[in-house]
């Protein structure tokens, strides 16, 4: 069992590793002691955040064979596997490494139309994992009343897609060439967005769950969505707001935001890893039940 090799323990040393690498080569060259070390950190950005990806795919697989009788469960943890995989190859295009060969590439307009070319499917994927495990949790009584929390989370969502199209100039993609590339960006923002609000609406069934691996999981893909809505919308702020409106150095935000953006993947693969978890634990419950009743059957 793959599950219990890849352990949310295990994963968070991994994710420890991936971002002590990185701001080891990184904070160095940030206070001007080096030069920049781009090709270290494109080989650790890279390859960190392409296995972690690839090991949400191979847990996010797993889990869905658990479900063969239960089709939405399936659904939702098939279509989080294709996010990861596609999160993969969007890692591969986000590749500074790629500037060894083409040049000036991650200024180019193609660039960012190949980025959000792989953004939207994987954002698509991402919502109808959420959608399909809402589906299949309601159907089993874990719906929720909507209360004065819930109506202030989609109030907050509301704000958070009007205050992006208010900075969508500061989007990476407001100046493109491209003009489809415009249009992606902002369509892959509202798949994202809602893919948050279906997110919050698993929070609310996480904390009626009461705790346990599977409600930490859920707590985990929450933050997996609105993690990436925050940055984004940081990142366009960032950009476009005067200097004296800005609470940190534009250059200190910037260095954060990519900080966030380190751990996204790792957030995703948090999540995948205590579900799968929970599916451990089981089977070592029922392995020790086994040799109590085989104890007792030999007495």
């Amino acid at each position: 069992m793959l599950a219990a090799r890849l352990t949310p323990k295990i994963m968070i040393w991994a994710m420890a590793i991936h971002l002590g690498l990185w701001l080891g080569f990184n904070l160095p060259a940030k206070l001007g002691w080096t030069e920049n070390p781009w090709i270290a950190l494109g080989i650790i950005k890279t390859v960190g955040l392409s296995l972690a990806y690839l090991c949400a795919v191979a847990l996010n697989l797993e889990i869905a064979g658990e479900y063969r009788k239960t089709p939405w469960l399936r659904v939702a943890w098939i279509a989080l596997a294709v996010n990861a995989g596609i999160s993969i190859l969007r890692m591969l295009i986000e590749s500074p490494l790629i500037n060894l060969f083409i040049d000036n590439y991650l200024g180019s307009p193609f660039y960012g139309l190949l980025q959000h070319l792989a953004i939207i499917p994987a954002n698509a994927f991402l919502l109808v994992g959420l959608a399909a495990m809402w589906w299949a949790y309601h159907h089993v009584g874990l719906g929720f009343k909507i209360g004065v929390r819930d109506w202030a989370a989609i109030i907050g969502i509301l704000i958070l897609i009007c205050a992006i199209f208010w900075f969508r100039e500061g989007l990476t993609e407001a100046n493109s060439h491209y003009l489809i590339a415009r249009y992606l960006q902002l369509a892959g923002l509202c798949l994202l967005l809602f893919s948050a609000a279906a997110s919050l609406v698993l929070h609310r069934m996480a904390i009626q769950m009461g705790g346990g691996k599977l409600a930490i999981a859920l707590n985990f893909l929450t933050l997996y969505t609105l993690l990436r809505g925050v940055l984004v919308l940081a990142g366009a702020w960032n950009k476009i707001s005067a200097p004296e409106w800005q609470l940190l150095h534009p250059s200190h935000l910037q260095f954060i935001i990519q900080i966030g953006w380190q751990t996204v993947p790792w957030i995703a693969l948090l999540a995948a890893a205590y579900r799968a978890e929970l599916t451990v634990h089981a089977a070592k419950e029922l392995e020790q039940q086994r040799a109590t009743k085989g104890d007792l059957v030999s007495v």
